[in-house]
C-alpha cells in the first residue's frame, strides 16, 4: 500500500478533511460557549387559552432557571423541560430556542378535580384522572370534593365521580365524598350529609343502573320525607332502602287514633220504698 501513490494521496486527503472537520467542530464549540450567546430571557406562557394560575415567576426563578446550563446553542432543552415539569402544578412543558438569546417555555397546568386520598389538600386528582402533589393548597382543598380509593385507581374513581355528579345534578344533589373500597364497593356522601351505599359493580345491577333508579324515584320517596335521611342503600335488585331516625316517630304521629269504646251504663234497681208515693203533709 505504501508504494501505491494514488492510495496514499487519497488517505492524506481524507486525514486532512478529518483534521479540518475536527478543527471546525472545536472552533464552533468554543464560539458557541462564549458569554456572547448566553441565554438572557426565559419567557413562560400557557399552552392553551387558559392562563397560568399556579405557576409563579418567583417559583420559576428559584427552581427552574438555576437548572438551565449552557448558552443559546448548548443548553440542554430536555433537561430544561424536565425542570419545568418538576413543578407541582405543571402537567407538561415544551421548550424551544428563539434567536438570539431567549428560551420560550409553554406550560400546561393540572386542573384539579378533587382531593385524592388526602384530607389536608396536599394531593389532588386532575380532570384527566392523574394524581399529583401540591402541598400548601389547603384553601383550594377545602372547596373540592374528596375521592378515596386504592392507589392506582384514581382514574377510575375520577371518571365515576364525574358521571355521578352529572346524574345527581338532575335532582339538585351534589357528591362531596366518593370512596372505592378494597373490595371494589362504592360509597357516596352528598353535600347535605346523606350517605348513599351503592355497592359493587355487577352485570345484573351496575352502579349507573342503581343511580338511575335512585334519581327516577327520589322525588316520590326521599324527597317527600319531612325528616332527615341518614343512609340510602341501593344494594337491592329492584329498589332501595332508607334509614331515617325520625321516620318511625313521624309515622306514629300521623297514624289515626283508635276510637274510644265506652261501656254502656248498667241499670240500677231502686228499692221498693223509694217507689211508694209520699203522703202530702197537712
Amino acid at each position: 500500500m505504501w508504494n501505491d501513490v494514488l492510495t496514499m494521496n487519497r488517505l492524506a486527503a481524507a486525514m486532512l478533511v478529518l483534521a479540518f472537520a475536527l478543527l471546525a467542530y472545536g472552533a464552533a464549540r468554543w464560539l458557541t460557549a462564549q458569554p456572547y450567546f448566553a441565554i438572557r430571557t426565559v419567557v413562560v406562557q400557557a399552552a392553551g387559552a387558559t392562563p397560568l394560575e399556579h405557576v409563579t415567576a418567583e417559583r420559576v426563578a428559584r427552581v427552574c432557571v438555576p437548572q438551565i446550563n449552557g448558552t443559546f446553542f448548548t443548553a440542554d432543552l430536555a433537561q430544561t423541560k424536565a425542570a419545568f415539569e418538576s413543578l407541582p402544578w405543571v402537567r407538561s412543558a415544551s421548550v424551544r430556542r428563539q434567536w438570539p438569546d431567549r428560551l420560550m417555555v409553554r406550560l400546561e397546568e393540572h386542573r384539579a378535580l378533587a382531593r385524592w386520598n388526602d384530607e389536608g389538600g396536599n394531593r389532588f386528582v386532575s380532570i384527566h384522572g392523574e394524581a399529583f402533589n401540591a402541598a400548601g393548597e389547603a384553601a383550594l382543598g377545602a372547596r373540592l370534593p374528596l375521592l378515596t380509593g386504592p392507589e392506582g385507581s384514581q382514574r377510575e374513581v375520577a371518571l365515576q365521580y364525574a358521571l355521578l355528579r352529572e346524574r345527581l345534578s338532575v335532582i339538585g344533589l351534589a357528591p362531596q365524598v366518593l370512596t372505592l373500597s378494597s373490595r371494589q364497593a362504592w360509597t357516596l356522601r352528598l353535600v347535605d350529609g346523606l350517605v348513599v351505599e351503592i355497592g359493587r359493580e355487577q352485570a345484573a345491577a351496575s352502579v349507573q343502573t342503581r343511580i338511575e333508579r335512585f334519581v327516577a324515584h327520589y322525588a316520590a320517596t326521599v324527597g317527600r320525607l319531612n325528616t332527615r335521611v341518614e343512609v340510602v342503600d341501593l344494594r337491592y335488585p329492584n329498589g332501595f332502602a332508607v334509614r331515617a331516625p325520625g321516620l318511625r316517630a313521624q309515622a306514629q304521629a300521623t297514624k289515626p287514633a283508635k276510637p274510644r269504646v265506652v261501656a254502656p251504663a248498667r241499670k240500677q234497681k231502686l228499692p221498693a220504698r223509694a217507689l211508694k208515693p209520699q203522703q202530702p203533709r197537712a
